[in-house]
């Protein structure tokens, strides 16, 4: 089947003349309400949107042409009171006239417009193409690898193979459009007539359009190599598989995705070998792409390099007058060209603030004297009775140890609500217990009950325990 068999004779008319940037936003706009209302957009809906967008197309400085669109019976321009109104109906009828757009009159006399399906489809993708998206790369990978090897398989697999070769097909389209956006910045770049624009058009296009939206998230987080072998495996498996290549051409033919069994055999022979060889040629676009990426920087490097050594910037013009002073101008001819560009001051004579200051070396640096003051006896013997005071009043592991045998006995286990404390000193000792009684060093260990039950006895909680010596 042919394009225009399609598509209307005049339907790429709409982007000729120059009116064709408001017809673009026209389009867009009529694609948007048809995404919010499926099934129809009522005709004065519309019609006040496009009058909207001609007002503010207008204020931005762009005037929409009517002569250009008028195409009334009899050489008459239609009249309308309201001169926005009219630019709007002129450009729905152009819509309508180029078959962008359909009018049914439903109920009530009620115009509404519709799309037909080649519009859509191809405002879908326009608008695509002017989005700066991310590309998820492993995507492709995870559902191609996902209909392989899933539930969907199991029960359609003519189905699945095709979609998974849909999917393949999507992702070397990607991957082509990525090289081949690479070279057209690197066309781009070699233009540019100033370092400023160069380094302008490195970080805030290059970089942050195709390094970071895809170049080094296809190299390191988005890498496909993590279904890459699994998918190639899973292909190699079904193409050996004569029963379950059966089930594909018979679950093909129930679908009507083939005509007969020879052409599905063909057909999904095809996808899988199609699937095969996308993956197992991808190091050669890895590599094209790579290659692509480091013509642009060389690319890059060497148009800064080149404007940077014949640039005529200001300060190419000082090197050059300097240098002309230095060997043709005498005095009397350099000061009249100066006078001319620059306003010079002249000296006359010399300041104390004119002349150099020498540093001054830092004088080295003298510490301040130390005072020794002698410490009393008393006092020393004073402090070492605190301590010593201090130290006997601590708990240490072999009281706790003392503790716990004394209330034990010569028992060899006992409850630990018999080490229920009766002050604050054993409340610490009994903390104390429960802290060591693990490690088995301590001459006495805990055992848990398996109840876990709490003891309550007078102002004091704790968990029962057996004490085993």
């Amino acid at each position: 089947m042919k394009l225009f068999d399609i598509l209307p004779d005049k339907f790429f008319l709409l982007f000729s003349g120059k009116n064709r940037p408001i017809f673009a936003e026209a389009v867009f706009l009529v694609y948007q309400q048809y995404q919010i209302t499926r099934f129809g957009i009522a005709m004065d809906v519309l019609r006040d949107l496009m009058q909207e967008l001609v007002e503010s197309q207008e204020e931005q400085g762009f005037v929409f042409d009517v002569e250009e669109e008028q195409e009334a019976p009899g050489g008459q321009a239609p009249f309308d009171d309201d001169m926005f109104r009219m630019k709007a109906n002129a450009i729905l009828r152009r819509l309508d006239r180029l078959g962008w757009i359909q009018i049914e009159t439903r109920e009530n006399f009620r115009q509404y417009v519709v799309l037909p399906f080649y519009t859509s489809r191809i405002l879908a993708v326009l608008k695509e193409i002017c989005e700066e998206r991310v590309v998820e790369y492993q995507r492709f990978a995870f559902l191609t690898y996902q209909l392989l090897t899933g539930e969907e398989i199991k029960h359609r697999p003519g189905l699945a193979v095709l979609e998974a070769e849909k999917i393949t097909q999507q992702f070397q389209e990607e991957l082509n459009i990525l090289v081949n956006n690479i070279k057209h910045h690197m066309e781009q770049v070699a233009q540019k007539s100033s370092i400023s624009d160069v380094l302008n058009h490195h970080f805030d296009e290059y970089k942050a359009k195709i390094v970071d939206r895809s170049y080094h998230r296809l190299k390191t987080s988005d890498h496909v190599s993590r279904y890459r072998q699994r998918i190639l495996e899973t292909v190699q498996q079904s193409l050996w598989d004569k029963d379950w290549f059966e089930r594909a051409i018979e679950d093909g033919l129930r679908s009507e995705f083939f005509s007969d069994r020879e052409e599905g055999e063909q057909r999904l022979r095809g996808a899988l070998l199609f699937i095969e060889e996308a993956y197992r040629g991808l190091d050669d676009v890895f590599y094209q792409i790579d290659l692509r990426h480091n013509q642009y920087l060389r690319a890059s490097y060497d148009r800064a390099r080149y404007l940077s050594q014949h640039s005529h910037g200001m300060d190419q013009q000082l090197a050059g007058l300097l240098e002309w002073l230095g060997k043709e101008a005498d005095d009397a001819a350099a000061e009249a060209a100066l006078s001319r560009l620059f306003r010079l001051l002249r000296l006359r004579h010399l300041t104390e603030d004119s002349l150099f200051t020498p540093r001054r070396k830092r004088a080295p640096h003298q510490p301040e004297a130390r005072v020794i003051v002698e410490i009393p006896e008393e006092l020393k013997r004073e402090l070492r009775e605190k301590d010593l005071a201090r130290m006997r009043r601590a708990i240490t592991r072999d009281k706790v140890k003392a503790f716990v045998l004394e209330h034990m006995g010569a028992r060899k286990e006992i409850g630990i609500e018999e080490l229920a404390p009766t002050t604050v000193e054993e409340f610490l000792y009994l903390v104390y217990t429960y802290l060591y009684g693990y490690d088995g060093k301590a001459g006495y260990r805990l055992i848990r009950g398996k109840e876990n039950r709490v003891i309550e006895m007078g102002d004091y909680r704790f968990y029962d325990r057996r004490v085993i010596r």
